[in-house]
């Protein structure tokens, strides 16, 4: 019965050994092996398939900018028609006290990227652009250890049924035991939802962000940023991390009900950041300010009131943190 029951989850779910195989493109090489996958050179994307310029090598007066993260980056769209990196860039070049540079300000964003493949990219091309200053942009279903989608025969990104799998903390008994097993994962949801007396958050039933709210679950991740800091600090690069709440994140309805448990992620990353000195900007609280969800178009992305609100945030906090990273 428990075979029988294993096998109905994962045909159900398409795990293994129904679902799909990766898929590879003609214009990935083996460079982008541990990458999975990125866009393709079209539709305005440039050689490597992001929503950027060529970028060609740097000129001597120019301050170099990168920002690197998933669709949160990717998908900017403001009031003005153009990426909110393209109006942080804008406004750079605006600022009186910043005139001595001009400033190049590049769009990384990858959409389904987790921190993983932010730093084999920021490891495989980001490097080679050689960027002065990196922000990484930090978003809650960041938090796995490898992949949260895969490009499958009809589909560029499809849902990894893998992400699945870390409801249980394989670094305890019997959470080794069970850690593997869809149907545990599935019986473990329906029964703590009884067990709680009061259903899972909004965010919680999210295969995408469920990980956040685990305390385990940022082992890894501190374990990556770590590493990205340390690989740019040999290169003497500044990195800063900006992060991202998602709708629920900035709801009356879900704050009032348990604020210090539905910011749990924040404090995480924060602490995370500060541990490795690394600067940040919380944009939390500001867009909570602004419109809170209804800032959101999907319960993750902004509208343009949204970016706009995104552009305008972080200028300021560039402009005003400026004496820590641009002399650098």
């Amino acid at each position: 019965m428990l075979f029988l029951g294993e096998s109905f989850a994962r045909y159900r779910l398409k795990a293994w050994p129904f679902d799909k195989k990766v898929k590879t493109y003609e214009y990935l090489s083996q460079k982008d092996d541990n990458l999975r996958w990125r866009y393709p050179p079209e539709g305005g994307r440039n050689s490597l398939g992001l929503r950027n310029k060529e970028i060609i090598k740097k000129g001597a007066h120019h301050y170099r900018i990168l920002f690197l993260g998933d669709s949160m980056v990717y998908v900017g769209e403001t009031s003005s028609g153009e990426l909110y990196t393209q109006v942080i860039e804008r406004n750079l070049n605006d600022e009186p006290s910043l005139a001595t540079k001009q400033f190049e300000v590049i769009n990384a964003g990858i959409p389904g990227y987790t921190t993983y493949q932010e730093l084999e990219f920021l490891k495989t091309y980001a490097l080679h652009m050689e960027p002065d200053l990196v922000v990484l942009g930090f978003v809650f279903n960041d938090v796995y250890y490898k992949y949260l989608h895969k490009p499958v025969e009809g589909k560029l990104l499809a849902m990894d049924p893998s992400i699945r799998l870390h409801r249980f903390n394989t670094r305890t008994f019997p959470g080794v035991l069970f850690a593997r097993s869809y149907l545990a994962h599935e019986a473990f949801y329906s029964l703590a939802n009884k067990i709680r007396g009061h259903p899972f958050f909004t965010f919680e039933r999210r295969d995408d962000f469920y990980l956040a709210w685990k305390d385990y679950g940022w082992d890894e991740t501190k374990t990556l940023i770590g590493e990205m800091q340390g690989l740019l600090k040999e290169r003497n690069i500044q990195l800063k991390v900006i992060i991202f709440p998602i709708a629920d994140q900035v709801d009356d309805k879900y704050l009032n009900t348990d604020r210090d448990y539905v910011l749990y992620p924040q404090q995480r990353i924060k602490s995370i950041c500060n541990d490795y000195r690394i600067p940040f900007l919380d944009l939390t609280e500001t867009l909570y300010r602004h419109g809170g969800a209804e800032l959101s178009i999907d319960g993750l992305h902004l509208n343009v009131k949204g970016n706009d609100v995104v552009a305008s945030e972080v200028t300021r906090y560039l402009i005003g943190s400026a004496p820590d990273w641009f002399n650098k």
